[in-house]
């Protein structure tokens, strides 16, 4: 038996996982209608997502229960008259969370079910959406009506295939391909293994022609315009002008790239279910004792939604790495994670801790006179300098204000602790020490914390035979 039908028997949901989500829906749907009802409202409940698509993977009971209200309201009545129906229905189905993205909905746990309970309009044609969640229900009938059974169970595994590798998930924590990318890409190319061939010969950016009929050149640059940060292109079937894959990061997509190429060259179960086995914190502690590893640790008094929290640290980080930089240190890698609940860290390594004492600045040639002059103005009070060096150049040297990279976070905090959320909370700035790295294994943050520090993806190892 070849690796994808063994993992395929792993993969597919058993009847019990079936009975346990069509039970928990139909209870979900019951409570919807009787509160809507009630409220004079007429709904229609649908179920959208991987489940309804029948793409889901044994283990991974996640509901997308869509509730559809009539175009005669406004979006305002939809965000509070059709989100207090659900929420209504949420208390009485069991316990809830409020969650927000482009308007907020309700997350509820039932029997080992999770269901994101979404208000959404009704709309003939996706030419008509309100919001973007009234796209939906037209990406489900896209992939019912075009995969097959056997398709979908080659989306499953891909799916698997870019959850081991960490590139699945299209929100900000990951910034991978969603569930629908997955789908397109194998409505593309109708099988696991062809799209990782297509997938190991991409050039950045990619382009990957999801349509039968467009005039795909044209296509391309409406794409580029809109979306001139992506780093890949597939245009949406439903809506041909929207790039599904917007949010994929260039890591992500080099890593999904070079996976490709690494399970074509040896294909393995390990890409199916390796898990990342925890190190013992004694041997991170002795990979970590001569590097320059920093942490700034945020203690969350009440964390903001998932997408805001993340792409308010994701901002942090890239301040904090513009800033060490402007000031000479050598950046190697960042990182930021958080349980999403009460705590949330940035690491970074530079290649020191300490830059020099002096920092030296290196001017124009005399020859030009303008600007030497300005050079020699603004370095005039500077502790050495201006001189001229043998180059020609004008020089001078200044001693740093701060040449220790943790004191350099202290007290420039607000150079970059900028996003609202965060501003408020002083991140608390130190070396990773082994206390650190307990408290941050405490917090369930052990895995990214090994990962940081050792650089040694678990699923890289098969990629030299």
């Amino acid at each position: 038996m070849d690796v994808e039908k063994k993992v395929l028997e792993m993969l597919k949901p058993r009847r019990e996982e079936y009975e346990l989500v069509e039970n928990a829906y139909k209870r979900i749907a019951e409570k919807i209608e009787e509160k809507a009802a009630s409220s004079g409202v007429q709904v229609e409940v649908t179920l959208q997502g991987s489940i309804a698509h029948d793409t889901w993977l044994s283990g991974d009971r996640d509901l997308d229960v869509f509730v559809l209200f009539p175009t005669t309201m406004t979006l305002e009545e939809l965000r509070v008259k059709g989100f207090n129906i659900l929420l209504e229905a949420a208390r009485e189905i069991g316990k809830y969370e409020l969650r927000f993205a482009e308007h907020p909905y309700v997350r509820v746990f039932l029997n080992g079910v999770e269901a994101d309970l979404v208000p959404a309009f009704k709309v003939s044609d996706p030419g008509k959406i309100v919001s973007a969640v009234d796209r939906t229900p037209f990406h489900t009938q896209y992939v019912n009506k075009t995969l097959t059974p056997e398709d979908k169970d080659q989306v499953r595994l891909l799916k698997k295939f870019m959850k081991t590798i960490g590139v699945y998930g299209a929100e900000l924590k990951t910034k991978g391909f969603s569930g629908y990318a997955v789908e397109l890409l194998i409505a593309k190319y109708r099988s696991f293994r062809r799209t990782l061939e297509e997938a190991s010969n991409w050039e950045i950016p990619a382009y990957i022609n999801t349509l039968d009929n467009a005039d795909w050149e044209v296509l391309k640059k409406k794409l580029r315009r809109k979306y001139p940060e992506s780093v890949i292109y597939m245009p949406d079937p439903v809506d041909p002008l929207r790039n599904v894959t917007a949010n994929v990061s260039l890591k992500t997509l080099s890593t999904f790239i070079l996976g490709a190429r690494c399970f074509l060259s040896n294909p393995s179960i390990e890409f199916f279910t390796a898990e990342p086995q925890p190190a013992p914190l004694d041997e991170i502690v002795k990979h970590s004792a001569d590097r320059c590893l920093v942490v700034l640790k945020y203690d969350l008094p009440e964390a903001p939604p998932p997408d805001v929290l993340w792409g308010e640290l994701q901002r942090v980080e890239t301040n904090v790495v513009n800033l060490l930089e402007n000031r000479d240190f050598e950046v190697i890698d960042s990182s930021a994670w958080s349980n999403e609940k009460d705590t949330a860290y940035i690491m970074l390594e530079a290649s020191f801790c300490s830059t020099p004492d002096y920092k030296l600045y290196v001017g124009p040639k005399v020859t030009i006179k303008d600007r030497s002059e300005n050079f020699i103005s603004k370095h005039s009070k500077n502790e050495y300098g201006p001189w001229i060096g043998k180059d020609g150049r004008l020089r001078s040297l200044r001693r740093r204000e701060i040449s220790d990279i943790v004191d350099a976070l202290k007290e420039l905090v607000k150079e970059y602790n900028s996003p609202p959320h965060l501003k408020p909370l002083n991140p608390r700035v130190s070396k990773l020490s082994p206390e650190i790295m307990r408290e941050i294994a405490e917090k369930g943050g052990y895995a990214w914390l090994m990962e940081f520090v050792l650089k040694k993806p678990s699923w890289m190892a098969k990629c030299t035979g």
